[in-house]
């Protein structure tokens, strides 16, 4: 979550300012649940209502947690502000998956180039961390994953390389999230370890919990998959 704050914009009047140079910013501090700062957080400033041809605008907080974004004056407009370190289980919040679409947003016009913001981390994220493996033969494996928030089917993400053999996956906390892992030449996998997509149960983890589940996957020669992903996942942009 994150609220506005000013504070921030007088510890950057001694820089230079961006929009002398056609440029406006955003700008603030991350901090945790407790209020100390976050040293090495990744923002993201996510255009909102319209495309994004190229990288969404991104910084990561110095020792103090702040930062700064600059935005061309050609991208001006609304922004959804989010801001992770996965390293301390803080999930990407710019996918809907992780913020259930709760973020604070700012807008940049002419007359207004700059915007302040402190973003709070926070909860942190459930985890589950294990081995993939084929049953048969123990041989490691690299699935596709695909997280289902139960009560919401069309809130997933979904994607090849979220899960490795030996993988540590982030859970939205307090959040019930259904688990299908799947690859070409075997049965699909249903937490909590089922073959029967009807068997499924939700998995329902605390913040900074953490539970191990090695997944065994059964060969199935008829078994087979239509393509995994990349990634897919609806994002601030979705909205």
């Amino acid at each position: 979550m994150a609220t506005a704050a000013c504070s921030y914009a007088q510890q950057q009047s001694a820089k230079p300012l961006p929009t002398e140079a056609g440029m406006g910013l955003i700008n603030g501090i991350v901090t945790y649940e407790d209020g100390k700062p976050v040293k090495g957080a990744t923002v993201d400033a996510t255009p909102l209502g319209r495309p994004m041809i190229a990288i969404t605008p991104h910084t990561e907080t110095d020792a103090s947690g702040h930062f700064v974004i600059y935005i061309p004056r050609s991208w001006f407009g609304e922004f959804a502000v989010t801001a992770k370190k996965e390293s301390e289980d803080y999930p990407d919040t710019s996918m809907q998956f992780y913020s259930d679409g709760k973020f604070e947003t700012v807008t940049l016009t002419s007359p207004h180039p700059s915007a302040t913001i402190t973003i709070r981390l926070g909860p942190k994220a459930g985890v589950l961390l294990g081995t993939v493996t084929d049953a048969l033969t123990g041989s490691p494996l690299s699935p596709c994953v695909e997280l289902r928030r139960a009560a919401e089917p069309n809130n997933f993400l979904s994607a090849s390389g979220l899960v490795k053999p030996k993988y540590r996956l982030l859970i939205p906390s307090e959040t019930g999230v259904l688990i299908e892992i799947s690859l070409d030449g075997y049965r699909s996998w249903y937490y909590p370890g089922t073959a029967k997509k009807l068997a499924a149960q939700a998995v329902l983890l605390k913040p900074g919990e953490e539970k191990t589940v090695d997944i065994r996957l059964q060969p199935d020669p008829a078994a087979t998959k239509a393509g995994c992903p990349q990634l897919v996942a609806p994002t601030a942009t979705s909205q």
